[in-house]
């Protein structure tokens, strides 16, 4: 039985990563965004799906799933075809894969965070938890960086969800004044990774999602 999808997701958004995912899986979804400049993630019918008030949620035959990295785990397991992950029967790979997910959800968000909206993170002067949050990222993107030395892609030869996360970190970085100027195999990745079509996809609903709501508000 074909599960019935729908994802909860934001403007700019990790929720990005979720979209390009669903993308790539090829499943029907439908995509509700939330305007957060609006509370709409704090609302109580919102909050009745998910007490933290946050996106991406998926609901799935309308039981709701949260949190970025146990989407992906999901659908990558339910969508095998889709290639979110490297192909595996090892447990051992596959922990390798989630640990991977784990790193940038747990690690580069924060930072992303920190630098993007310090604010959130501080009742006093947000400008000490921008500098640190630079400073943080610097040591995650030289990381990939170097890990990219010898591949295109976090993985090798292929494409993965991770490549994803890791270009919406980045990227959103660099709205928070983060350069990735430094890193010419970051910006060779950023190149590649946005012409990917399921990317394009993603992007394309996201912003016919925005463009509804905006009209909606006018």
């Amino acid at each position: 039985m074909r599960p019935e999808l729908v994802l909860y997701h934001a403007h700019a958004a990790c929720s990005r990563v979720t979209l390009t995912a669903l993308e790539q899986c090829g499943h029907p979804y439908e995509d509700r965004l939330l305007v957060m400049q609006q509370g709409e993630h704090k609302a109580p019918a919102f909050l009745a799906i998910n007490p933290d008030g946050k996106v991406p949620t998926l609901l799935v035959d309308g039981r709701a799933l949260a949190e970025n990295g146990a989407i992906l785990m999901w659908l990558a397991q339910t969508f095998p075809q889709a290639g979110l992950f490297p192909p595996t029967t090892s447990a051992w790979d596959r922990a390798r894969h989630l640990s991977d997910l784990l790193w940038v959800s747990s690690g580069w968000h924060p930072y992303v965070r920190a630098n993007k909206m310090p604010s959130l993170w501080t009742t006093g002067d947000p400008e000490p938890v921008r500098t640190r949050g630079r400073e943080l990222l610097g040591g995650v993107v030289q990381q990939l960086e170097d890990h990219l030395v010898d591949r295109p892609w976090w993985y090798g030869a292929d494409w993965s969800i991770i490549d994803t996360f890791l270009w919406w970190a980045y990227t959103n970085a660099e709205i928070g004044g983060f350069s990735i100027a430094a890193f010419p195999r970051v910006q060779a990745h950023r190149q590649a990774h946005e012409a990917l079509p399921q990317l394009q996809s993603a992007l394309a609903r996201e912003a016919a999602a925005l463009a509804i709501r905006e009209k909606e508000r006018t």
